[in-house]
């Protein structure tokens, strides 16, 4: 039986400086109801930032995640670790700032400030993504496989030209207790030859012999070391951290050699696309010969080609995949390829439209436009970027139907619009009805 989902006894704050920002910042964790899950929010900015694998849009030495006003949170991982190290599943996440406080480089301030004020358990059971069938992705050197396995465990292997970095690993399976002695303490790393590049890009203007280890020509600058494996075991840790962007816990095996946070999250998007497509089986994702049974509209306006998730009536999410070969492109505009706003705003009707449709047996088959408040276009739209179209149905009175959809590219919003349509019967009209 599933470990009952659980939360903190009580709100917490944590309080230092961004790795990458230097900024100080202010982390209030607060207790949320069982099924809430984890949520983000810029607290300066009364912004929601969901934690999602597909809301990464940043994976420059640490993981940053976008959401609504294009806020942003930098370096999540480290307290995403911990969160998944101890099992706490629903939680209230609100900073002042745009990036987590970097703390001793590890996650081990979190784990301490956590047990301090209590962790308790709810009355509902997780509800773990389960992987059923193992499979591969490699990329640029780097090699990642996942395969089914009664629990969460993670085998990490690093590889740097220094002395006793070489092919060194790390294995940590999920237990009560087992992150805490094994990862929590392993703290971040870089080289001394990569400090000035780094600090020329921006990054590490909150860095410093206290938060992370260093590495130069003739060895370690600050030690000693925690573990003999360190370095593997915070790579470990950061793996941890990014496959929680899944938002609930994982049971699977992970073997990952020479990654990182993009090949990471890459991972975790992987995972749940494949998690989608199980669900899929059920009836809970369509493909294009399964959107036309239900959509009326055809070449060249027919604007979704996926549907990864589905409540029939409720919401959907749809995929858009931009090429060069969409027809508007010879005139919106020449040598400037930009996908037109109103097919944005029409493609958001589409997916909505297919939650509002699958199953319907009254005739009502066809929306028409009504309105649209509130849209607002936020970024181009170019060939070779994937749209993903997320639509909640607000409202379903009689033929009256409002929704709200928003569009992301990379995570970040493309654009959104409330949209309000009515539902149609083209045979009753052909026949003079209303």
């Amino acid at each position: 039986m599933n470990r009952p989902q659980r939360t903190l006894a009580r709100e917490t704050v944590f309080e230092g400086v961004g790795l990458h920002t230097g900024q100080h910042c202010r982390l209030v964790l607060t207790p949320l109801p069982a099924g809430s899950g984890l949520k983000f929010f810029r607290t300066d900015l009364s912004a929601e930032i969901p934690v999602d694998p597909f809301r990464v849009t940043g994976t420059a030495r640490g993981t940053t995640l976008t959401g609504e006003k294009g806020a942003q949170i930098h370096t999540v991982e480290h307290l995403l670790a911990a969160l998944s190290g101890l099992g706490i599943d629903n939680l209230r996440i609100g900073l002042d700032g745009a990036e987590m406080p970097i703390l001793d480089g590890s996650s081990r301030a979190f784990v301490d400030g956590l047990k301090a004020v209590g962790i308790v358990g709810q009355s509902t059971p997780v509800d773990p993504l389960v992987v059923t069938e193992a499979f591969e992705i490699s990329e640029s050197g780097t090699q990642m496989r996942v395969e089914p396995a009664e629990g969460l465990i993670l085998d990490v292997m690093i590889d740097f030209p220094y002395p006793g970095l070489e092919k060194q690993r790390a294995r940590y399976e999920w237990a009560e207790g087992s992150f805490e002695r094994d990862l929590a303490g392993a703290r971040t790393f870089c080289f001394e030859h990569e400090i000035e590049a780094l600090r020329s890009q921006g990054l590490i203007k909150g860095g410093s012999l206290d938060n992370a280890l260093v590495v130069g020509s003739k060895g370690l600058l600050n030690g000693p070391l925690r573990f003999e494996n360190e370095f593997a075991r915070h790579k470990t840790l950061d793996l941890l951290g990014d496959l929680m962007l899944l938002n609930r816990p994982l049971k699977a095996k992970v073997t990952v050699v020479k990654g990182g946070h993009k090949y990471h999250v890459r991972l975790a998007q992987a995972i749940q696309e494949r998690a989608n497509h199980s669900k899929g089986k059920n009836g809970m994702m369509l493909d294009i010969e399964e959107i036309q049974k239900i959509l009326p509209h055809r070449f060249p306006f027919l604007f979704v080609d996926r549907i990864v998730e589905m409540e029939p009536n409720k919401r959907a999410v749809g995929l858009k995949n931009v090429t060069m070969n969409e027809p508007y492109f010879q005139g919106h505009f020449p040598g400037h390829p930009i996908m037109p706003g109103v097919i944005i705003l029409e493609a958001m009707a589409q997916v909505g439209g297919i939650a509002l449709l699958k199953g319907r047996t009254d005739g009502l088959n066809i929306m028409y436009f009504a309105a649209a408040d509130n849209v607002r276009w936020r970024r181009p739209v170019k060939p070779g970027d994937q749209l993903r179209l997320e639509v909640d149905i607000v409202m379903s009175r009689g033929k009256l139907v409002k929704a709200a959809g928003k569009a992301f590219v990379d995570g970040q919003v493309a654009a959104e619009a409330d949209i309000t349509c009515v539902l149609v019967d083209p045979n009753a009209e052909e026949k003079g009805g209303h």
